[in-house]
């Protein structure tokens, strides 16, 4: 037997699990419970004694927006029927019947409300000619015409008030959803009209407590409105006792004139209008259910949680500063993360520039160094010894004077030297090169400087933005136009990302579509359509708040897959290598591959080689183009004296979604595409960084596939006593090989060949096609290894 305890504890359990079901399932109940209460009352609205018209068009609007809530519709609308008796149940029938007609192309060009009328007058027809054997009175001509008319405006009200999802749950209450909720509440309350127990009334109760909430809420105008229109459609059911519409319209407008009083004096003020109307015409039916309904709607109203008002008044009522101070505060600070990214991408680049080419100190070495003609003659003891003749004073003082003052000091200079020749040839030249350093560093400080500028004026720039504002179709509107030309259905479409290769859409569908097949089929085609950008479905999944729908997310599709290996080596086994190499995404669906190779194997190298990849590295991260990219560092690479080296850089950009290859090379080794048995070579064209005062690249294109191999390599695997194009072939041949990777490459080329001692570097790189795991298309295994010719 189980204890007290675990029974409790089980009897708990459950009640939480239901209580948590109806807590994730609340929209779809509430929605349930609207419509089957609609469905019953408005089955049975009578108003002039004679029409019933409301049933159709509750049918109209559930078949086409809440298709999920049509069967408990149609029980409500049967309940409702039946109290009126059964030629209404057969009546409503009929109507149903006719209307999936509307669907059917020719018909589908009349408005749907006009439709609604002439199925509620046709039906109405022939059920009258029916009743009265061909001989229809008049009055009855009337009472259908009336019905029709009303099931007319019914159809926009219906339509007004309840929006498709998700617009019914977010958007906001305009002035003409809320007529339309007033009226379709009204005629809810003529269906009730037969619920009275004792001293109150049903209907009563809830059109005074809608009356005191709608004081509460929007004062002296909300409150009129709603009393006015309830009692005008109160009294109209009864075809009596029009001089109700004034009773309910003072009631409004007194409760809502002692709104800043609070809710005691706004009881008090709609049974001080009771009391004087009943003083006033004893005509009017203010009896003691009328008195009763109002004194329980004026304690019901006390009950409702402050709460509840608060966010009814915010509904309608909205306070739109809040929402543009959180608008503009998220703006700021999205313009001030993308200022303080731009700002440090300057702060680098000046960085980068001023530290780069600071050669104060070499060319005061230099000046303090012998000439290379002095070095080479056999009186440099002489004149730069401990015992100098004067040489080195007067050279410093040529180069202190103008050139005008210059000739005596050339004089000077002959008595003393074997070469004054060559002396003042050197002077001249060193001269020359001191300005042009002087030039390179103003160049280099402009350059910083306008970076800078840049900077301050984006900022200036943007702090001067007003409120300017850009209209354009938004990317949401174009899939909504795509979807609703192929009758997909949805409720929600959101854009989060339109980056090249990160693109992200959330789309919100029906629970009873099937999304997987539409998504593939249909909605995927319609983004590559919009975008030419592949998709893939990455996430589905049933969602129940605050509606139940598949949430469906569509990312950009990498469709290929790079795995790549590295070997690298020095020439002198240090831990610093001439060479330098980086693979990283710049974005899901993007891959850069570089390559440096400094000119040399010492430190020297290495740092210089390790600076491109510094400088290639942040901007292309920085998203600047490529090919700025390089003549950028090519222009500051030119701006260097001749202590510093060169560098190669072969860079590669493969796009993982299309499939191509976009190399850029500057005086680097081919690049190797093996495909098969075959070869192909992608050559450079181009000198390295630095190495000529003009520069000009271009890109080339390879488009790669699946089972692709790339080769970069640096000029360490080269073998100078072997001409390139047999080694090439060998390295066609040995790649063949499916379990090759980068270093069992550079091996075999060890055994083969005689290679430099220089800096090697290889980067190994496979392509494969990746197939997305959310495809339902799966080939048959007997057609997976069938190939067929078609000449």
């Amino acid at each position: 037997m189980k204890t007290l305890y675990e029974q409790n504890q089980k009897r708990n359990f459950s009640w939480r699990k239901v209580l948590e079901a109806i807590q994730v399932r609340k929209v779809t109940i509430s929605f349930t419970l609207i419509f089957f209460i609609l469905a019953f009352f408005l089955a049975q609205v009578v108003l002039f004694e004679a029409s019933v018209p409301f049933f159709l068009p509750l049918w109209a609007l559930v078949s086409l927006r809440f298709q999920r809530f049509l069967p408990w519709t149609i029980a409500g609308a049967l309940l409702g029927s039946m109290t009126l008796g059964l030629g209404q149940v057969v009546i409503h029938a009929m109507q149903a019947f006719i209307f999936p007609l509307h669907s059917k192309r020719l018909i589908r060009k009349i408005p749907l409300p006009l439709f609604v009328l002439l199925d509620v007058v046709i039906v109405q027809i022939i059920w009258q000619f029916i009743s009265y054997w061909g001989e229809v009175p008049v009055p009855v001509w009337l009472a259908i015409g009336y019905e029709g008319v009303l099931s007319l405006f019914m159809v926009i009200f219906l339509f007004q008030l309840f929006l498709p999802l998700p617009d019914i749950l977010h958007k906001r209450w305009t002035g003409e959803r809320m007529g339309a909720a007033l009226l379709i509440g009204a005629l809810v309350l003529t269906g009730m009209s037969s619920y009275i127990f004792g001293y109150v009334s049903i209907p009563l109760i809830l059109a005074h407590l809608v009356i005191a909430i709608a004081s509460a809420v929007g004062g002296i105008q909300l409150a009129t409105v709603v009393a006015v229109l309830a009692g005008t459609i109160l009294s109209i059911s009864k075809l009596s006792f029009s001089g109700m519409i004034a009773v309910y319209a003072v009631t409004g407008f007194l409760a809502g004139l002692h709104k800043p009083f609070g809710r005691l004096w706004q009881a008090f003020s709609m049974l001080g209008a009771t009391f004087f109307f009943i003083l006033y015409d004893r005509t009017l039916p203010l009896d003691s259910v009328y008195i009763g309904s109002l004194v329980t709607a004026s304690l019901l109203f006390f009950a409702i949680p402050s709460s509840w008002i608060k966010s009814l008044k915010e509904e309608l009522y909205p306070d739109t500063s809040n929402i543009l101070l959180r608008r503009q505060k998220w703006m700021t600070e999205k313009v001030n993360n993308q200022l303080q990214e731009f700002q440090h991408f300057v702060d680098f680049i000046t960085s980068f520039i001023s530290d780069r080419f600071n050669n104060k100190g070499a060319v005061e070495k230099e000046q303090n160094q012998a000439f290379a003609t002095c070095q080479s003659c056999f009186q440099y003891e002489k004149c730069w010894g401990a015992k100098s003749n004067g040489i080195p004073s007067l050279m410093a003082e040529w180069e202190n004077e103008p050139k005008k003052n210059r000739i005596q000091i050339e004089k000077r200079i002959g008595y003393k030297c074997v070469k004054p020749v060559k002396i003042i040839q050197e002077l001249t030249e060193r001269e020359a090169q001191k300005q042009l350093n002087n030039q390179m560093q103003h160049g280099k400080k402009m350059y910083a400087l306008k970076l800078r500028d840049i900077g301050n004026h984006m900022n200036e720039l943007i702090n001067n933005l007003d409120n300017s504002m850009t209209l354009y179709t938004s990317h949401e509107e174009e899939i909504k136009q795509k979807f609703e030309q192929c009758n997909i259905p949805f409720f929600q479409i959101d854009v989060l990302n339109i980056a090249v290769g990160q693109m992200e859409v959330v789309l919100c569908l029906p629970i009873e579509s099937k999304a997987k097949m539409v998504g593939e089929r249909l909605i995927l085609p319609i983004l590559y359509d919009l975008w030419k950008e592949p998709f893939e479905i990455t996430s589905m999944k049933e969602v129940h708040q605050p509606y139940e729908h598949i949430q469906m997310t569509c990312k950009s599709s990498v469709r290929f897959q790079v795995t790549h290996d590295v070997y690298t080596s020095s020439s002198r086994n240090t831990i610093y290598s001439g060479d330098a190499h980086a693979v990283f995404p710049l974005h899901p669906g993007l891959l850069a591959v570089i390559l440096s190779d400094g000119m040399g194997n010492d430190i020297e190298a290495h740092r210089e080689s390790r600076r491109v990849m510094q400088f290639m590295r942040e901007c292309l991260n920085k998203k600047m183009d490529p090919e700025t990219t390089m003549h950028t560092l090519h222009y500051m690479m030119s701006l260097q004296d001749d202590t510093d080296s060169y560098a190669t850089v072969d860079l590669a950009l493969i796009d993982l979604q299309k499939g191509e290859l976009w190399s850029w090379k500057a005086g680097s080794m081919s690049t190797y595409l093996i495909r098969g048995n075959e070869m192909r070579k992608i050559e450079s064209k181009h000198v390295p960084f630095g190495f000529l005062p003009t520069f000009t690249i271009e890109a080339r294109k390879v488009e790669i596939k699946d089972g692709d191999i790339l080769l970069m390599l640096s000029d360490g695997v080269f073998s100078s006593n072997t001409s390139i194009e047999k080694q090439e072939l060998y390295y066609q041949k040995i790649l063949r090989d499916p379990t090759m990777n980068a270093e069992r490459f550079v091996k075999k080329l060890e055994e083969t060949y005689s290679l430099p001692g220089d800096d090697r570097t290889v980067i190994f790189m496979q392509v494969k096609h990746e197939v997305p795991e959310w495809s339902i298309f799966s080939p048959r295994e007997a057609a997976k290894f069938q190939e067929k010719m078609v000449h």
